[in-house]
């Protein structure tokens, strides 16, 4: 994914700030909204269930998922 990729159109949050907030501790969807108010408007880009017609490309709870798996997260979180 694109590091200028917006994910959340509402509050134009890109990508790479998502990717930050996690390496800075956000390792839940709430705490990634938190940081970066992605999510808080529309909420279609927080996970597929909510965007059930897949307007976006992709969501928090995919991005983290990944995160989570490269390692970007702690374990007990």
């Amino acid at each position: 994914m694109d590091d200028i990729y917006v994910v959340c159109v509402c509050n134009h949050v890109h990508y790479k700030e998502i990717i930050d907030a996690i390496k800075e501790g956000a390792c839940s969807v709430e705490e990634i909204m938190e940081k970066t108010k992605a999510g808080t408007g529309c909420g279609l880009c927080k996970s597929s269930k909510e965007d059930i017609a897949g307007e976006r490309a992709i969501h928090l709870d995919e991005i983290l998922e990944k995160a989570k798996l490269e390692g970007l997260c702690p374990e007990d979180k």
